[in-house]
């Protein structure tokens, strides 16, 4: 049977059910969205992931249409208890999953999960889910499979939570293998706590400790392809297990018309047998801050920020600098299409950035989000990037004119045809830096070619 009679079955089972059963028992509610991307990029390709710069002369330009829906059901017994499901098919036009008679069909589980209130203070979430970390994404914002719970006491509110993944044992594990479910995996514990100071300010301390025991585990400095080996991450176990830890605090105020916000965060980690074939251990010595402003001006709204994520510029194997993320997190605030990752602009599986992973960098960004009228709207953004260990981008010994990774310009316009269909139009542009002179692989006295994106964009909800 075909993946799309199965879904079809599935979804007319799932109606049958809502339909029959009692009136009163439950309240049925079906969300969605739809998104349709047309891009023109010389450094997107429909893939996912970190790209480099270096030894880009003359790229061609890549032309593809993707498109993105989400279809969620709600079954809610009542304001206490409702089980949340969310799906996704997501599919660029000629793939293997797109081409003629469509006779595969990428069907994906995005969220599912118990949602329910003990009393009026304690609310628990169980299964996968959303998550966001109280520092705008930095070290996470990611669909986890997690047991979350949320007590709120006044204006004091206490998120804890645990979440497993990257789980590699799974296909080894069995009777007589040596091997069980729990030995190889990353373990993430969350511990949120906010306090809301006012209506107009509140601050969140937070505590998020990683131990990862997964034996293909990356993301500890493995992102663009460096090529110093203190960067590089070896298989794990219990033996040679990261073991990090991250404080964080960050506030947010209303003053007068203007709202600021911004955190810091530190991080302090062990490994032990770093290199597997000695002895040799390293300490995690990684910390990240922000800080943002905003205000209406006119038809719309100034904003400016400036983030900083350290890279790895130790030359000392026992230590390591960089921020070290979940391997999946976000940046919104400076509205970058190329420099850093932002949720707000994947529009679907296109989602390659300078750093997707976003870690070694310092970000300064400006920004206009103007309501020209109640369907027109045009924002702008400008963005200037450096990164702390240039290293990481060239490798060891390469020489550079500066830390100045380039400076992005993006425009993003929509119109709103109906209440729930924007029609929308993006451009980026990244006049890269210094960092990148004469780097050009096929002729190492030109300089690689600057990245740039155009998308036309259909954007629909329900």
């Amino acid at each position: 049977m075909s993946i799309k009679k199965t879904v079809a079955i599935a979804a007319a089972a799932g109606a049958i059910a809502a339909i029959s059963v009692p009136a009163m028992a439950f309240e049925n509610e079906f969300h969605g969205t739809y998104g349709f991307n047309t891009t023109f990029s010389n450094f997107q390709n429909g893939g996912s992931g970190d790209f480099s710069p270096v030894g880009r002369a003359d790229k061609e330009m890549n032309n593809y249409f993707e498109q993105r829906a989400r279809l969620q059901y709600i079954a809610k017994a009542s304001d206490d208890l409702k089980l949340v499901t969310h799906f996704e098919i997501d599919n660029r036009f000629g793939d293997a999953n797109t081409d003629l008679d469509t006779d595969s069909l990428n069907f994906e589980v995005k969220h599912v999960y118990l949602d329910f209130n003990l009393g009026k203070s304690f609310n628990t979430k169980l299964g996968t889910q959303a998550y966001t970390d109280t520092i705008k994404g930095l070290f996470i914002t990611a669909d986890v499979p997690a047991i979350m719970t949320t007590t709120k006491l006044g204006a004091y509110t206490l998120g804890l939570g645990f979440s497993r993944f990257d789980d590699d044992g799974a296909a080894n594990a069995g009777p007589g293998t040596g091997t069980r479910l729990g030995d190889k995996n990353k373990d993430l514990f969350i511990m949120d706590n906010t306090f809301a100071i006012n209506k107009d300010a509140k601050v969140a301390l937070s505590y998020y400790f990683l131990a990862d025991y997964a034996t293909g585990s990356t993301g500890y400095g493995a992102a663009n392809a460096p090529s110093n080996i203190l960067e590089l991450a070896p298989a794990r176990n219990a033996e040679n297990a990261v073991l990090l830890h991250t404080f964080a605090l960050s506030g947010e105020s209303k003053i007068g018309p203007a709202t600021l916000s911004g955190f810091m965060a530190m991080q302090a980690g062990h490994q032990k047998f770093m290199a597997n074939a000695n002895t040799t251990s390293r300490q995690f010595h990684g910390w990240a801050a922000n800080l943002a402003a905003k205000m209406p001006i006119g038809p719309g709204t100034a904003k400016t920020a400036f983030l900083f994520t350290s890279g790895n510029n130790s030359t000392d194997a026992s230590h390591y600098k960089g921020w070290v993320t979940s391997s999946i997190n976000a940046y919104n605030e400076g509205g970058m299409m190329i420099l850093t990752r932002s949720t707000a602009n994947s529009p679907g599986s296109t989602d390659t950035y300078l750093r997707r992973n976003v870690t070694n960098i310092a970000l300064a960004s400006l920004g206009y989000d103007a309501k020209l009228t109640d369907k027109l709207y045009l924002n702008t953004n400008l963005g200037f990037g450096w990164t702390p260990a240039s290293h990481r981008e060239l490798g060891v010994g390469t020489k550079n004119s500066s830390d100045f990774i380039g400076t992005e310009i993006n425009v993003e316009t929509g119109y709103k045809v109906y209440s729930n269909l924007t029609l929308k139009a993006q451009a980026a542009y990244l006049m890269l830096g210094g960092l990148y002179k004469d780097t050009a692989t096929s002729d190492p006295t030109k300089d690689p070619e600057n990245p740039y994106t155009m998308r036309l964009l259909a954007s629909y909800a329900f």
